[in-house]
């Protein structure tokens, strides 16, 4: 019995260590004011070193409850070293019934969207990865700041 114990408990940290992803760059621009302005395009600059690997980008916003908003749409833009770029609209959900959501922190609250989920690619070097809300409006009040995680994925490239 103790045998089964201790076998379940080395399986158990086996594989919790197995799905942890390693964060190789993470960057968090704040806004003085609370404020992010409709055309101040925040852009962030990871560098992929190795092709073998699959990444996770993970877009990260806080926001100080009050926002008005239930949902907040932003454009991501992934612009690879040769120029290609990879563009996807995401809408983040602010409220759900009448209630903020995300990790909360005193008034503020965080929330995060995989943008790009177990993502291959074919060239090394330096992508931009930028974002911009799509709000009607020219400034979006609330906003404390914006952030981008880039980490290892579980899913190898077979090649």
């Amino acid at each position: 019995m103790k045998h089964i114990i201790g076998i379940s408990i080395f399986l158990i940290i086996g594989f919790s260590a197995c799905n942890k992803q390693k964060t190789i760059y993470e960057k968090t621009i704040n806004f003085p004011n609370y404020q992010w302005n409709r055309f101040n395009i925040i852009e962030f600059s990871p560098e992929i070193k190795k092709l073998n690997k699959s990444y996770t980008f993970t877009l990260l916003l806080t926001y100080k409850e009050g926002l008005p908003y239930e949902t907040l749409p932003v454009n991501t833009v992934l612009t690879y070293p040769s120029g290609q770029k990879n563009i996807i609209r995401h809408v983040f959900l602010i409220k759900k019934d009448n209630a903020y959501i995300g990790n909360k922190e005193g008034n503020l609250r965080h929330i995060e969207a995989i943008i790009h989920p177990d993502k291959i690619f074919s060239e090394e070097g330096l992508y931009t990865f930028s974002a911009q809300q799509l709000t009607q409006y020219y400034d979006l009040d609330y906003m404390v700041s914006v952030g981008c995680k880039v980490s290892y994925s579980s899913k190898k490239n077979k090649s």
